[in-house]
């Protein structure tokens, strides 16, 4: 019993870090008043070119680095929609969804799809002896980089968002942009960083799947997670630590779906697999009306100098 939940639990790190990346990314976005559903189409046009990367550079971080910049440039269309032409940030995000499935499956088909091969992707990293730990070594040192790398950034942010000029100043933008615009904070530049960020940690999301998860590309092998990511972040209050154990809970799940598959072998696949899904759907009824986010978050903002130019 003991291994089956040290095997459980060192799955369900591993299932849960690219919802993570894309969470911590989205918590960001939203708490400078920006709400980016567009998560799912970013992830997965991630995922193509971390794939691409891969292989053309022969090394993951190429493949990272694609990801990163195909992520930005997706969340730079949202950007400029919602924050400078004032669009609906629903639709502007639904269309990325679109945009980057489109993206990632005719890309695939004209490059790599033609002549499939190995992907380089991340091996584990060597403790040495702290690895061959009995249950903290497979638990908490049998990870690639980027699982730490995801850790560490949910860390980072818990300490930036409260204490920093810049953690205040965002809060700001997304709570009363009006009265952080009067006092001179730079609204509509918070609000870009922040989008832009959330398009990378997105990127993030999508290039792990490929490089330390799959160790292929799948057309639409995402599969919701960008859409869990937003549920993650009403699950956490837009707490960076609430964030990160709500996508912990959502990969024990899914680990525990796959390991009952196998118990249960009579029992239809499908009754397991939307199992995950399931358990967001009514946790999300069930806290979305106790969770209280940011005032600003899906409102537009225009700058005043323009007025005050008039003026």
């Amino acid at each position: 019993m003991d291994i089956v939940i040290v095997s459980l639990l060192a799955a369900g790190i591993r299932l849960s870090v690219s919802i993570v990346f894309a969470a911590l990314g989205e918590l960001v976005s939203e708490r400078a008043g920006i709400m980016n559903v567009g998560l799912e189409g970013i992830m997965l046009f991630a995922a193509f070119l971390a794939a691409f990367g891969a292989v053309y550079t022969g090394t993951p971080w190429g493949g990272v680095a694609f990801a990163l910049l195909g992520g930005i440039a997706l969340a730079a269309i949202h950007a400029i929609f919602v924050i400078y032409l004032c669009a609906d940030q629903i639709v502007s995000g639904l269309a990325l969804v679109l945009l980057g499935g489109g993206l990632s499956g005719v890309g695939y088909r004209l490059t790599i799809g033609r002549s499939p091969g190995e992907i380089p992707a991340f091996a584990p990293v060597d403790f040495g002896v702290l690895s061959k730990l009995p249950v903290l070594g497979p638990v908490v040192f049998g990870h690639t980089v980027l699982v730490y790398v995801a850790f560490g950034m949910a860390f980072l942010l818990f300490f930036a968002m409260p204490r920093t000029a810049w953690g205040l100043e965002l809060r700001a933008s997304g709570e009363n942009p009006a009265a952080a615009d009067a006092a001179g904070v730079k609204v509509n530049s918070h609000r870009l960083a922040a989008v832009l960020f959330g398009g990378a940690m997105a990127a993030m999301g999508g290039a792990f799947l490929v490089l330390a998860q799959v160790n292929a590309f799948v057309e639409g092998m995402v599969a919701g997670r960008g859409f869990i990511a937003i549920a993650c972040v009403v699950f956490g209050a837009w707490h960076p630590l609430g964030v990160l154990l709500a996508c912990l809970g959502f990969g024990i799940t899914d680990a525990l779906q796959i390991r009952l598959q196998i118990w249960y072998p009579g029992v239809p696949y499908q009754f397991f697999v939307m199992l995950p899904y399931v358990v967001a759907l009514v946790t999300l009824v069930v806290f979305a009306s106790r969770s209280v986010g940011p005032a600003a978050l899906g409102l537009p903002f225009k700058t005043l100098r323009r007025v005050r130019k008039a003026r």
